[in-house]
C-alpha cells in the first residue's frame, strides 16, 4: 500500500511539474521551432487585404441533435463585414453586420433588428458555436492567421508527425499545432474550469493554401463544421451599399440578449 501511495505522489508530481521550455532544447530544435514560427507569421503578413466573397456551409449542434445552414460571408479586408445566413432553399434567416465591436443583426422571419456593442464574440450569442467574432473568423479564412492567434508564443515543443505545438501569449491564448509549412492546423483554448474550445483546420489545393474546413468542438459536447464551398475574389471592391445593412421602416431594434435563432 506504501509504494502504491508513492507511487501515485510521484505521478502526480510528474503531472504537475512544469514543462519544458523552448530554451531547454538543444540548438537544433530551438532552430527547427523558430523557423516554423517565422513560417507562420510571414504567411500572415503576406495575406492581401482584398475583396473576397465566400459560400459556405455551417453545420452545428450536438450528438444527434445538428441543424445545417448556408451562407455567403463578404468585404473588402477591413473590419466592415456582411454574412448572410439561409436555410432550406435560399431563405435568408439571419443577415448581419459587424463593423469593428458593432455587431447588427436582422431577423427577416421575425422583422427585427438585434444590435450588440462589445468584445463579447456575439456569434456564440446567435447560436452559432463558433468562438471567433467576424473579424477573426474572416482573417482566419483568408489566411492572415496571426492576427487571431497572435504573433508571440511563450514554450513551444516538437510533436509528432513533423508538427510543432506552441503555447499562445495573449489572446485568444491557448495552444496552436503549426506543420511543416507553418500553418495552423489545430489550436486548443486554454481550459476554463477544464472546459474549453478545440479546432482543427484542414487545407484546400490553392497556392498558397486556404483553410477548407474548419472543425470546432468544445467540452459541453457542441460542435461544428465550417466548410467553404466556394472563394471568389471580385475585380473591384464592394460598394459602401453592398456592405451596408439596412433596415426596413419601423423594425423594433432590440437587445441581442432577447435574439432566439429560428
Amino acid at each position: 500500500m506504501k509504494k502504491l501511495a508513492l507511487l501515485c505522489c510521484f505521478l502526480l508530481a510528474c503531472a504537475c511539474a512544469k514543462q519544458p521550455s523552448t530554451a531547454d532544447l538543444g540548438p537544433e530544435a530551438q532552430a527547427r521551432l523558430e523557423n516554423r514560427w517565422q513560417k507562420f507569421t510571414g504567411a500572415s503578413d503576406a495575406a492581401p487585404l482584398a475583396p473576397y466573397r465566400l459560400q459556405m456551409s455551417l453545420r452545428f449542434g450536438t450528438e444527434g441533435d445538428t441543424r445545417r445552414v448556408t451562407a455567403l460571408f463578404w468585404g473588402n479586408g477591413g473590419r466592415q463585414l456582411r454574412l448572410d445566413v439561409m436555410a432550406g432553399v435560399g431563405a435568408v434567416v439571419a443577415k448581419i453586420l459587424e463593423d469593428g465591436q458593432h455587431f447588427l443583426v436582422y431577423s427577416p422571419g421575425e422583422n427585427k433588428a438585434y444590435f450588440y456593442q462589445g468584445a463579447v464574440k456575439p456569434l456564440l450569442k446567435v447560436g452559432v458555436p463558433v468562438p471567433f467574432d467576424l473579424e477573426h473568423l474572416a482573417d482566419l479564412l483568408n489566411g492572415r492567421y496571426a492576427a487571431v492567434f497572435g504573433a508571440e508564443h511563450t514554450t513551444a515543443a516538437l510533436l509528432p508527425d513533423d508538427l510543432a505545438r506552441y503555447e499562445l501569449s495573449g489572446k485568444p491564448g491557448g495552444s496552436v499545432n503549426l506543420n511543416a509549412e507553418g500553418l495552423p492546423v489545430a489550436w486548443r483554448e486554454a481550459p476554463q474550469g477544464g472546459k474549453g474550445w478545440s479546432m482543427e483546420i484542414a487545407y484546400d489545393d490553392a497556392v498558397p493554401p486556404l483553410p477548407r474546413r474548419l472543425t470546432l468542438t468544445h467540452s459541453n459536447g457542441k460542435r461544428a463544421i465550417l466548410l467553404v464551398k466556394e472563394r471568389e475574389k471580385p475585380a473591384k471592391a464592394f460598394t459602401e451599399e453592398q456592405m451596408r445593412l439596412t433596415l426596413p421602416e419601423g423594425v423594433p431594434l432590440l437587445p441581442l440578449s432577447q435574439y432566439k435563432a429560428q
